[in-house]
């Protein structure tokens, strides 16, 4: 992320009343209840498919021991 996308992101973030670690916590536990990414993607990148088959993760048996994870 670019200087100025990160600015943007923060712009809005600010307007709705969270910082970027704030975000990130939402997407993150998001992401553990869906079990992906939670929103639809329907042209991945490059760079998006190569990390869909990344195995560089921690893989979690259920989504509670993943939100235990992210809150330590």
């Amino acid at each position: 992320m670019d200087d100025k996308e990160k600015k943007e992101f923060e712009l809005v973030l600010k307007r709705i009343g969270l910082t970027p670690g704030e975000a990130f916590r939402i997407f993150a536990k998001k992401s553990i209840e869906v079990g992906g990414i939670p929103f639809e993607m329907s042209q991945p990148t490059p760079r998006l498919n190569k990390a869909i088959k990344s195995r560089d993760y921690v893989e979690f048996d259920n989504p509670k021991d993943g939100l235990t994870w992210l809150n330590d």
